[in-house]
């Protein structure tokens, strides 16, 4: 027990460190400064031709230059921003910011984040310590590892310009789990079982609804609603749903087979039509709210979009056609996949955990 404080206070103090290390740090190539001084000028309402009414808000901000040849020089400028801050955005005192200087002018680029990715990767290194107990480190590990091919995989893709989009990224799945299924529960049976389960549920999830979209002319899919497609949308889509598909089967097949081990384990006389019982139901115990779980996510990311466009008086059928349409197309997907992992998922788990040990029928 004085071992693990030892080590969450090490870790509190390493990440407390490392955000105000990056705030404070002004080893940039581009200028910062700070504001020193925040006022509120004036403060008027205002409407749209649509009735919307809003906020628009003049600040005057005196800023003290951090960095470079400009170094405690100190300025002073006004600052106009609409309390919705859709567009621009309204800055207080201590906040520090990335700065142009241009013949005594000088003109806020983008507030400083940095630090506050840190502290949010700080608090959620300090939960995994002291949630996980002794696997936090492998399992920040397998993210950064997932993160360095995540890049790849994306440097690759746009080197290919959108060709060969399902192989790159069915490939990129399998190396995906791989990693993480190796990294986090290493070389044993429980590890093939999840790993194997979840490429096949993968697998026949998404060539099933793919041969279901070639079958039906893929009529009905708005590619065009892929926000920021600098190449073929429809490759970015169905990159966009493997990874979709990975992230909800990697879950599943993780309970199901982690649960009929832990049967398995105190349960030695387990027969096969136990197992698949226990899997089945361990299954529609988990697949109903991971469902709707997926299904919110993929909501969530389009809701702005959806207000905007329903703001802007589009009909409900062309903003769900632009905005959430393909979301919804996602979410079946990925839940085709989350129903076919149960099977799946026990027959893996029966196949690598049980089979051995001679089970009954």
């Amino acid at each position: 027990m004085n071992k693990k404080k030892l080590i969450i206070l090490i870790a509190a103090l390493i990440c407390l460190a490392a955000t105000l290390f990056t705030y404070f740090n002004t080893n940039y190539n581009s200028t910062i400064a700070v504001v020193t001084s925040a006022k509120q000028l004036s403060a008027t309402k205002v409407k749209d031709q649509y009735d919307d009414a809003d906020q628009t808000i003049v600040q005057q901000l005196t800023l003290r230059v951090l960095n470079h040849s400009h170094r405690n020089q100190q300025y002073t400028i006004k600052n106009t921003y609409t309390r919705s801050q859709l567009l621009d955005q309204g800055y207080h005192q201590h906040q520090r910011v990335f700065v142009q200087i241009s013949k005594q002018q000088i003109d806020i680029t983008t507030p400083k984040r940095d630090w506050v990715v840190i502290a949010i990767i700080s608090v959620m290194v300090m939960l995994m310590i002291i949630l996980i107990g002794k696997k936090p480190w492998l399992v920040m590990l397998s993210l950064i590892l997932n993160s360095a091919i995540f890049y790849l995989v994306i440097r690759f893709d746009i080197h290919k310009n959108g060709t060969n989009t399902i192989l790159i990224y069915s490939i990129a799945a399998i190396v995906f789990a791989s990693v993480s299924f190796l990294l986090y529960q290493g070389l044993q049976k429980k590890m093939f079982a999840m790993l194997v389960s979840t490429i096949i549920s993968l697998l026949i999830a998404f060539g099933l609804s793919y041969a279901i979209m070639q079958l039906t002319g893929e009529k009905g899919i708005t590619y065009m609603a892929v926000e920021y497609a600098t190449q073929n949308p429809r490759s970015l889509f169905l990159g966009q749903t493997l990874l979709g598909v990975l992230g909800a089967v990697m879950d599943e097949s993780t309970d199901i087979v982690s649960s009929l081990s832990e049967i398995i384990h105190h349960t030695p006389t387990l027969s096969r039509k136990q197992l698949w019982s226990s899997g089945r139901a361990i299954g529609q115990e988990i697949m109903g709210p991971l469902i709707n779980v997926l299904f919110l996510i993929f909501m969530a990311d389009a809701l702005p979009m959806t207000i905007l466009y329903l703001r802007n008086n589009n009909s409900i059928a062309y903003t769900f056609e632009y905005t959430l349409s393909l979301g919804v197309l996602q979410s079946l997907i990925s839940a085709i996949g989350i129903v076919i992992t149960v099977p799946v998922a026990t027959l893996s788990a029966y196949y690598f955990l049980l089979r051995k040990r001679g089970a009954r029928k």
